[in-house]
């Protein structure tokens, strides 16, 4: 048993999909006891994994994680009358974030880090591809059910399918071809049965899920793709290892800005074509479903279809959604407790305090407002040193390395990083939710930091080098010829 709990991938793992499925509504309620019951399994790996081994220490930048979860602390002491109890469960999730997640690179055993790697890369391309081929024909037809609360398929013209909201369909459909594109470099694993899966299976599966992530018009997960796309383009056009010049620098700008471009008007062409193409399907194939077929299915009753078939064009006229709104809302909380926050678990609750009508959203859809706002300043600066801290580790050790790194991983985990950073903007995530995408981050984070310790280059100085083709041709010119050559050695003989 000790042997069973005591293994941090196995519980990563478990952790992982338990709250994949969270977001599925027809196993959703089941996940969401899960979560809570492999809570405990974390504590357990935290004390006798970290604490008692003092491998806690071993964690890169640990001292600003200590200090972020202990700032959290005293937020909730300080609002010990007001939810105190679910501000310490999320101070659980954070510390699970911090050091089972993120501070994996501290573990030995690099083959089962690796292998863990795999495995979460294949069933994550497996559920989500799955999940989207049962239903894609029902949205081809235009057809959707309530099951359980939620609409499945179709939801606001959108493509929902079995998830409980068209965003998440559109971000765990983006994870799932970058996951694909990491599983097309060399196997991490060598030896008897490390091969990747074919390259063609995956360009299928990655094919289709595109599809399913412009159907779901989700315009952050869009962006999270296509910064992913452009950081990764970025890196294959500027780690080259050659001296560098002012006119390689111009071109290798143009070739990055060009291809960037091109990666853009792909992606949005085929977006607004792949709309087109399946609306015009579901208006051919339209069907209206018996009220007697309706009245038979349990839990769950379909949804007759509109008059008007759906056309998966967006219907919200305001093209922020709302989060300017929340920005503002984010404003009048942060003045009244601006040193140590709130709690995440009081946004809500004191927000009807302050604002008249409450909070426009649950949350405030944007990862760092929602840090700043509910741990305060002193958190915020705790949590911005930390990353500052280890996004130049990461960098230098990714630009640095004299070793060609195209064939690892490395690269793209390190573009997930980013274009999460970027995709947090917009989205509740990168810290407080207790969710799959909140925790895969953090996964990823921990991947790329193995690769980050393994090529360290923090102790190394950035150098910008520029070979002078003038001093080139000058050295040149210079040189002796073999004539002159001949007359010295004449002269010395005399």
């Amino acid at each position: 048993m000790k042997k069973f709990f005591l293994n941090p991938s196995r519980f990563r793992l478990v952790y992982l999909l338990t709250l994949f499925f969270t977001n599925v509504v027809v196993i959703r309620e089941i996940a969401l006891v899960a979560q809570y019951v492999l809570m405990p399994w974390a504590g357990l790996i935290i004390y006798f994994y970290y604490i008692r081994n003092r491998r806690i220490f071993k964690i890169k930048y640990v001292k600003y994680l200590i200090l972020y979860l202990v700032s959290c602390t005293v937020t909730a002491l300080i609002n010990i009358n007001s939810n105190f109890g679910w501000n310490m469960l999320i101070n659980a999730h954070i510390a699970i974030c911090f050091f089972v997640f993120y501070g994996l690179h501290t573990e030995k055993n690099r083959r089962r880090i690796y292998r863990e790697i795999n495995i979460l890369a294949k069933l994550v391309i497996l559920f989500t591809t799955v999940l989207n081929i049962c239903a894609f024909p029902f949205a081809c037809m235009s057809m959707g059910f309530e099951l359980y609360g939620y609409e499945c398929i179709i939801y606001e013209n959108r493509l929902t399918g079995f998830f409980i909201n068209p965003n998440l369909l559109g971000f765990i459909s983006a994870v799932s071809i970058i996951f694909a594109h990491m599983l097309t470099k060399a196997p991490l694993l060598k030896g008897r049965g490390s091969k990747n899966p074919n390259k063609w299976l995956l360009f299928i599966a990655s094919g289709f899920n595109l599809v399913c992530l412009y159907l779901s018009d989700s315009n952050a997960s869009f962006v999270f793709l296509v910064v992913y796309a452009l950081t990764y383009v970025f890196f294959r056009v500027f780690k080259e290892r050659e001296l560098m010049n002012w006119r390689l620098l111009l071109k290798k700008t143009f070739s990055f800005i060009a291809m960037g471009l091109a990666v853009c008007i792909i992606l949005v062409g085929t977006r607004l074509l792949t709309g087109y193409t399946v609306s015009l399907l579901a208006a051919g194939t339209q069907v209206q479903l018996p009220d007697s077929m309706t009245q038979t299915i349990s839990p769950g009753e379909f949804i007759e279809a509109a008059t008007e078939p759906v056309t998966f064009k967006h219907q919200n006229k305001n093209l922020d959604s709302g989060r300017i709104r929340l920005l503002m809302e984010a404003a009048i909380i942060f003045i009244n407790y601006p040193l140590f926050g709130m709690g995440k678990a009081n946004l809500v609750p004191y927000a009807q305090q302050y604002i008249e009508g409450g909070l426009h959203f649950s949350d405030l859809h944007n990862g760092y407002v929602t840090i700043l706002v509910c741990s305060g300043i002193v958190g915020f600066v705790i949590f911005l040193a930390f990353a500052i801290h280890l996004c130049r580790h990461m960098v230098k050790s990714l630009f640095m390395e004299k070793k060609n790194l195209r064939r690892t991983i490395f690269p793209c985990l390190f573009s997930f990083i980013f274009s999460y950073c970027v995709y947090s903007l917009f989205e509740k995530a990168l810290l407080y939710e207790q969710s799959f995408m909140v925790l895969i981050f953090w996964a990823v984070l921990g991947y790329a930091s193995v690769f980050m310790l393994k090529y360290d280059h923090i102790n190394d100085r950035i150098r910008f080098k520029f070979n002078k083709k003038e001093e080139r041709d000058a050295d040149y010119y210079d040189a002796p010829t073999d004539i002159e050559v001949a007359d010295e050695e004449l002269e010395e003989k005399n």
